[in-house]
Formats: C-alpha cells, structure tokens, sequence
C-alpha cells in the first residue's frame, strides 16, 4: 500500500473517533452540567473552559458558557478539533479514498457531513441532544459498516489503528479534566466533587454498566480511572485502545518484530497489565502521573507510526498531545 493511501486511512479513522468521542464527552459534560448544583457537596461542577483546552479548542482563559463552548466545540470549523471540523475533513479523507472505502461507509460520513450543516446555533443551544445523537448514530454506523464490508487487510488495519490511537489519546484527555493532580486550593467538598466528575465521565463513556458488571468497586474517583485505564476486557478503556493499535499495526507490518510502533506498543501494554495490579489500591495523583505517562507513550508512538509507515507525513497541530 502506498503511504500516502495508509496515512489518509490512519487519519479517516482519528477523525471520526475524534469526533464520536468529543460528542460522548460533550454530552456528558452537558448532562453533568445540568445536574451539578453548588449547594450539593456530591454534585458534579465541572468548568467548560478546561474541557475545551484539553479538547485542543482556544480558550482564553475567561468563563465560558456551556452554549458559547458547545458552539464552538461542535459547529466551529475555525475550530481544527470541533466536531464538525473533523467530520469535514473525515469526509474529504473519504472523498479521496472512494476506491478503498466502500460506498456505505463514504455515505454514513457524507450523511453526517450534511446533517451537521443543519444544526444551527440556536438549535444546538436549545436542544444538543439531536446533534449529539446524529454524531453518535452515524459513528456506529460507519464503524459497523468496516466491519462489515472491508477486506481485512492493510487499509482495514490502518484505519482501525487510528481509530484505536484516538479513542484512547481522547480518554486519557476526558482523564485530566476529571482528575486534577494536587489538592483544591479551599479543601472542601474535593473528594465528592472529583467522585461525582468520575462517574459523569464513566456514564459519558458509557461504561456505568461494564463498571458495575466488572465488580471494580464503587463509582469513586480511583476505582473509575484503574477502571478506565487499565480495564483490557472493556472495550473503551485505554488499555484495550492500546491493544487494539497494536493488533491493527501487527495485521499491517509484514516485519512487525522489529517494528518500533510495534515494539513500543508491546511495552506499553505489558507496563498497564502490570500497574492493573501494583495500582490496586493507588490514590488519584498516582493514577493522574500514570496517565500522563500513557499519554506520553501514545505521541510516541504517533511519531513512531509516522515514521516507520508514512515516511514522516506531519500530524495536524490540532491533534498534538496537550
């Protein structure tokens, strides 16, 4: 495969996992938001001008409202990580690549594309829940249909590997929003504020049934970033995003022992088996500095994957690690 057909793949499945995941989080936060209430010392008060940092949108520094960042976070294409600025360019990646993407996965993004430029501001104000839903429901189509209708072979695997990459490069970001390093300046009301923030997050992953089913312990603080982290048998923990990369990166490297991204991956898999266990009963910093550590593996592997597969094609300034 031509590097350049395996680098627009690899970014088709990082745009559209960016944009399912930053629409999950969203939603999410949104519903937090709702909820949270300052006189509830277990209420979820979660500040939407960390979320759009972290999402990799500008944030000045100031307040913001949850329609002014739900504006730009979901419909503003001057906005290289908004929702619709990644359907864009997914769908432009898809457009390019007609001759490997089937046409039921070309017409779920060009759908999506086109649904969004219907969703205005005001409505999106009044009511996410229609554009948050038609995020969702076209995601899971498309990546149903590759399922479905792709050949397992390199462009498959490409594909799945920026997908894989992404999901788990978004998790470790909704992560940092949750948990903080260090205590709160006032002290009060921390731990109940931060477990309420852990279980918005674990309901905005759609983990709160796995969580339970997993038997991990209560929906506190640490018990849902071990969960989150290094859960391999739930699908979108980073432990079995990293797996999943390594899987498709396996499928698509003829010489995948001496592959670096390869190498790498097998690592950093064995350090989060290995810390599943020596973290069992870890507090919120150590979790934090460990996901700061992951996340740091992950832009390495990036620029690995760059390197060894796309003879060192750039990565957009939007998806740099933050």
């Amino acid at each position: 495969m031509l590097a350049r057909i395996g680098h627009e793949l690899y970014w088709l499945g990082r745009y559209v996992s960016r944009a399912e995941h930053t629409t999950r989080m969203l939603e999410g936060v949104f519903a937090a938001d709702l909820q949270g209430r300052p006189d509830d010392p277990v209420g979820v008060n979660l500040s939407w001008g960390p979320v759009m940092a972290i999402m990799g949108a500008e944030w000045d520094g100031a307040p913001v409202a949850a329609a002014d960042a739900l504006g730009r976070l979901v419909l503003d294409a001057r906005q290289d990580a908004s929702v619709v600025a990644c359907v864009r360019r997914a769908r432009e990646a898809a457009r390019t690549l007609r001759d490997v993407v089937p046409q039921d996965m070309w017409e779920a993004i060009n759908t999506l594309s086109l649904e969004l430029l219907a969703v205005t501001p005001d409505a999106l104000a009044s009511d996410p829940s229609v554009a948050f839903r038609a995020v969702r429901e076209r995601c899971t189509l498309f990546w149903g249909l590759v399922g479905r209708t792709m050949l397992r072979d390199e462009a498959s695997a490409f594909l799945a590997a920026g997908e894989r990459l992404e999901g788990a490069d978004v998790l470790l970001r909704m992560l940092r929003v949750v948990l903080p390093a260090g205590p709160r300046a006032d002290g009060a009301a921390d731990a109940g504020e931060s477990d309420g923030q852990a279980h918005a997050l674990l309901r905005a992953v759609g983990g709160e049934q796995a969580f339970r089913r997993a038997a991990a312990g209560p929906p506190d603080t640490p018990h849902v970033a071990r969960f989150l982290l290094f859960e391999r048998d739930y699908p979108n923990a980073v432990a079995a995003h990293v797996h999943g990369v390594l899987r498709a990166l396996e499928q698509a490297d003829v010489a995948a022992r001496s592959s670096p991204p390869v190498l790498r991956l097998s690592r950093l898999l064995a350090d989060l088996d290995f810390h599943r266990r020596s973290l069992a009963g870890a507090d919120r910093n150590v979790l934090v500095e460990q996901g700061v550590v992951v996340q740091g593996e992950l832009a390495a592997v990036d620029r690995d994957i760059s390197e060894r597969y796309f003879a060192g094609a750039l990565r957009p300034t939007a998806f740099s690690v933050a």
